[in-house]
């Protein structure tokens, strides 16, 4: 009975170490197969090929001082993973669902936005087949480059740049139309948004042999230029135009009033409008319109002054033809002025 004993516990201290060898070895296969599920590629041997969407849902802000705009929007990706592929009848499921992390994804960023974005929820399902459908509703912060020459009448290019850090040889982006656009909601104050459109391509690397590929989605917003037209456009045409009865004013004091009141109220209104104009390093259409505002109402100050000498000089019947020929010139002159502006800004 002893030696039955002795045999029995023998042969259990055998058989638990082979037992302890087989956990070990199926834990070990366990954490290889998820290591290569998480980090691995769906396909070693090729590039794999990811279906990117863009879908605009509204915008939160956009300051053009700072050239950045924040907007909510959907952030679509699929692909195939053959190794996620199974057999529905068996899983009693027409799809399988998992959390960020249990498979390999793209890894993706936003090549404009400021800080990072944030995503309200996330979702990744695999079809039987091994076709990976991710999608992403997020909230983020974007920079763009303002080109504000046009303004008011300009356009702005609004870009979303989507790139990754894996290489074009191991990941290739094309646009999922099916998946791109915006919503008939989507709402900018001052702004007429206008169409999108998507594009892929291939940048190179500016340190390394090395080319990243990048999904472009971009929308057009027209900036509502009737306000403009209302609040400075037409009143500065209106102080213009007063200036000019100096033409019809025999009264050199009366011509001195309405010229020097004409060039003090274009000041003061620029000053009053000055927030609303952009604050830009280089000549914009509505800065050339103001500044030719200005030299006319100057011109108009120097011809009440020469105008005067004139008269005292007892040459009034000159003085008189130089008022005929400046009511027709003028105006002429300053039309031309502007068609020139408008043509070198607009056209």
């Amino acid at each position: 009975m002893r030696r039955n004993f002795v045999y029995f516990s023998a042969l259990l201290s055998f058989c638990l170490p082979i037992n302890e060898l087989k956990v070990i070895a199926q834990e070990t296969s366990e954490k290889k197969t998820t290591i290569q599920l998480t980090q691995t590629l769906p396909k070693l041997d090729r590039s794999t090929e990811v279906a990117v969407g863009m879908y605009l849902i509204d915008f939160d802000d956009f300051n053009e001082q700072e050239e950045s705009f924040t907007l909510d929007g959907y952030l679509f990706l699929n692909w195939r993973d053959e190794r996620l592929a199974f057999n529905p009848s068996q899983t009693g499921g027409k799809h399988k669902t998992y959390n960020s992390g249990q498979i390999w994804t793209p890894n993706v960023s936003f090549l404009n936005i400021e800080g990072k974005r944030e995503a309200a929820y996330k979702e990744l399902k695999v079809k039987p087949d091994g076709t990976v459908y991710y999608k992403e509703k997020f909230t983020g912060q974007f920079n763009y480059e303002l080109d504000l020459k046009e303004f008011p009448f300009d356009s702005q290019k609004i870009q979303l740049i989507l790139t990754t850090l894996d290489d074009s040889k191991n990941i290739i982006f094309t646009v999922d139309k099916t998946k791109t656009g915006k919503s008939q909601d989507a709402f900018l104050a001052g702004w007429t948004i206008g169409e999108e459109q998507a594009n892929v391509r291939t940048i190179k690397s500016d340190i390394e042999e090395a080319y990243f590929p990048e999904f472009v989605y971009e929308i057009d917003v027209f900036r509502y230029s009737k306000p403009y037209i209302w609040n400075i456009i037409l009143p500065l045409l209106f102080i213009i135009g007063l200036s000019w009865t100096v033409f019809w004013s025999r009264s050199f004091e009366s011509n001195t009033v309405i010229a020097t009141s004409s060039l003090l109220s274009a000041i003061a209104f620029n000053i009053v409008v000055a927030e609303e104009l952009p604050k830009v390093a280089y000549l914009t259409f509505i800065n050339g319109f103001i500044l030719i505002v200005y030299i006319f109402i100057c011109l108009v100050v120097i011809y009440t002054v020469v105008k005067h000498r004139l008269d005292l000089e007892k040459q009034k019947e000159r003085s008189l033809k130089i008022d005929r020929v400046a009511r027709w010139l003028v105006p002429v002159m300053f039309a031309a002025s502007n068609i020139g502006l408008l043509a070198f800004f607009l056209l």
